[in-house]
Parts: structure tokens; C-alpha cells; sequence
């Protein structure tokens, strides 16, 4: 459930697998960190990785990465040479993710879109459980030295007047500043999220 002890800073350093040859610190970005406390989302910390689910962050299952678990990690970017590789890698890894934690998290059978009917059910993931769980992720794939061709960036959100608002994961590409949408809600528990344009993303429902 919240508060569960999670330090919530203007920013955020941490030293995951200090002493094993990984890279160092991580650092999230200001606007990151206060979006994320305006969502009421805990700032991720990658050497205690949390998986969000139940709606809102309702429960949150913290999550013990073993050495097995990171070289999965690092052979999904083995073969990264440019910015498009790296995308597919991460589609791969936050699909392998959500495989690999729903045993913890009770989440093996968590559907496409879930709404507002499955609030409170911890087997589901609206869009905030899966924006968390996205931009947890995504430091720990920075922590690892992984993250070469993108920067995590601020979540955005789209739709209201009318529609239900819907917020999603962002990373920016440092080659160019394109920015990239990584959208898991869309899709079951286990299968690869959307990866778009945010100018695309921003055009679907």
C-alpha cells in the first residue's frame, strides 16, 4: 500500500550495485520528480525497484532484481547500435518486466485499458501504475549504463474535456529531441507497450 517509505526529493541520486563495474549514479530531472509527486507517484528509486499496481499507485510490490534478472536486462541492449535499436530494446525489456514481476504482484492477468470498474483491484494497472513502473524501470536501465541514445524525460498526458485523461512514460532522444511516448496500458500484461512519436500519441484515444 503508500507509504511505504520511498524518498520523495526535488531530485533523486542513488548507487545501484555500487562496486560491480556498472555505471554510477542516476539522477532524475527536476520536472520529472515534482510530475511525478503532482501524479502522487513515488519517485523511483532504482536500487529498490517498486511495481505499482491497483490503480493510483494503490499497492506497491517492491521487487528484488537478481544477477539473472540484470544480464536478461543487458542482453535485450547487447545488439543497440543507434537510437531505433535501443527503442525495440526497451519495448523488449519492459514487456519481459511485467512477466517477470507478475508472479509478486498478482499482475499475470492484467488487461489492455484497464478503467475506472477495476479500481482497487490489484491484479490491474491503470495508466499512473504504468507510467511508475515504466520510469522505475528506465533507471534502472540508466543505473546499468544502458540508456546511451535517449534521456528519461517529464510523463505527459493527454485527453480531458470529455475524454478520461491518460498519462504515459517519455523519453527524449538525445540525437535529435525527438521525444518518444512508451505506452504500456494499451496493451495486456506482458505484451510490448507502444512506443510513438508524443505528437502521435497526443492524436490517439
Amino acid at each position: 500500500m503508500r507509504g511505504t517509505g520511498l524518498v520523495r526529493a526535488p531530485w533523486i541520486v542513488v548507487a545501484l550495485f555500487a562496486g560491480t563495474g556498472t555505471a554510477g549514479a542516476v539522477e532524475l530531472d527536476f520536472g520529472i520528480v515534482k510530475t511525478l509527486e503532482h501524479l502522487s507517484l513515488p519517485v523511483p528509486n532504482p536500487a529498490r525497484p517498486i511495481v505499482c499496481h491497483g490503480f493510483g499507485c494503490a499497492y506497491q510490490t517492491p521487487i528484488q532484481l537478481r544477477p539473472g534478472d540484470l544480464a536478461q536486462i543487458r542482453r535485450f541492449f547487447g545488439a543497440a547500435s543507434d537510437a531505433v535499436d535501443e527503442r525495440r530494446a526497451l519495448a523488449a525489456t519492459v514487456a519481459w518486466f511485467e512477466r517477470r514481476v507478475a508472479g509478486e504482484a498478482g499482475t499475470a492477468k492484467a488487461k489492455a485499458r484497464a478503467g475506472l470498474g477495476s479500481a482497487g483491484d490489484p491484479s490491474q494497472f491503470d495508466c499512473l501504475d504504468k507510467t511508475s513502473n515504466t520510469i522505475g524501470l528506465l533507471s534502472v536501465v540508466a543505473q546499468m549504463g544502458l540508456l546511451r541514445h535517449h534521456v528519461i524525460d517529464n510523463p505527459e498526458s493527454r485527453g480531458g474535456l470529455g475524454s478520461l485523461p491518460h498519462t504515459s512514460a517519455v523519453v527524449r532522444e538525445k540525437g535529435n529531441g525527438q521525444r518518444w511516448v512508451i505506452d504500456g496500458w494499451t496493451h495486456d500484461n506482458g505484451e510490448y507497450p507502444d512506443i510513438m512519436p508524443l505528437e502521435k500519441w497526443r492524436t490517439q484515444s
